[in-house]
């Protein structure tokens, strides 16, 4: 996500890095998800980048969300007849 928005923005890692005040092993590891920056890092990222905290936050719930673009048999319509898997069913 990071990746995508850099690069949208003609930037290079080092041109990020510079512009949020780090390294560039630090966009690169950001990038690469291998690490976690801090929460000041992650509000300089998100003003170098020209995004909202929140905007960048929901980038990446989008990317790290379990079900994203996740299909086949994990991840079915229930059939008639069968609840979802947690879903109380009345019974009389």
């Amino acid at each position: 996500m990071v990746r995508a928005k850099r690069k949208s923005l003609g930037l290079s890692q080092e041109k990020l890095a510079e512009k949020a005040g780090c390294d560039r092993q630090s966009i690169n590891r950001v990038e690469n998800a291998a690490y976690s920056p801090s929460l000041d890092r992650v509000f300089k990222l998100a003003d170098a980048l020209g995004m909202s905290l929140s905007d960048l936050f929901d980038e990446f719930d989008r990317v790290d969300s379990p079900t994203a673009g996740q299909s086949g048999p994990d991840r079915r319509e229930p059939a008639r007849g069968e609840h979802p898997p947690g879903e109380r069913v009345a019974t009389t």
